[in-house]
């Protein structure tokens, strides 16, 4: 199946349609949605995913979920412990019920006591999940544990090699301990950080 990517001369490249990363009408028939990432796509981006952890001498696990949060398609390389193929997993669900990255959940709330107050929530806010959005439709989420490389990046890489440019990834930021105080700012003195 094409994916819709092509190039436009500069070497630039194109963002998948939807309907070229969605189920099939006869598929979406049967399943009673159309906006679910396909099973073709999810095995393209798990591929993606595990070729670019593969060119950083390692492996890794990854997650394709579809938009209800069932497995559409699932890879742990050997030598992956058991939690990095349920970290993978739950950075897929956590992506997909915040509609942003787990890096970004992870920035929102990133001190002791905005994580206790969501604990019951089940959020997984480590880096390495990412919604999967195309024509501003969430298809489904993808989730990396124990990627070589970095998880975020792994699954970043991904999405762009096979749905063609995403948005820029969330910037790391430090944690910000206990209370509501916001991180300091990049400009801010040392003392200060």
């Amino acid at each position: 199946m094409a994916l819709g990517l092509s190039s436009n001369g500069s070497g630039a490249q194109s963002r998948a349609s939807l309907e070229s990363v969605t189920l099939s009408p006869s598929a979406a028939k049967r399943a009673l949605t159309r906006t679910e990432v396909n099973a073709d796509t999810a095995e393209k981006l798990v591929n993606a995913c595990l070729e670019y952890s593969k060119a950083h001498n390692g492996g890794a696990s990854v997650v394709v979920i579809s938009a209800s949060g069932y497995l559409v398609h699932a890879h742990r390389t050997d030598g992956q412990q058991p939690n990095n193929i349920d970290s993978a997993l739950h950075k897929a669900q956590t992506a997909l019920y915040l509609r942003a990255s787990t890096r970004e959940g992870l920035n929102r709330w990133n001190n002791l006591e905005a994580q206790v107050v969501r604990a019951d929530m089940n959020l997984y806010l480590n880096p390495g999940g990412f919604p999967i959005i195309v024509d501003d439709q969430i298809i489904g989420a993808i989730g990396v544990g124990g990627a070589s490389g970095g998880d975020d990046q792994c699954g970043y890489e991904a999405l762009t090699k096979v749905l063609g440019p995403q948005p820029p990834m969330a910037p790391a930021r430090p944690f910000g301990g206990i209370g509501n105080e916001p991180p300091p700012s990049p400009s801010a003195p040392a003392s200060a950080r």
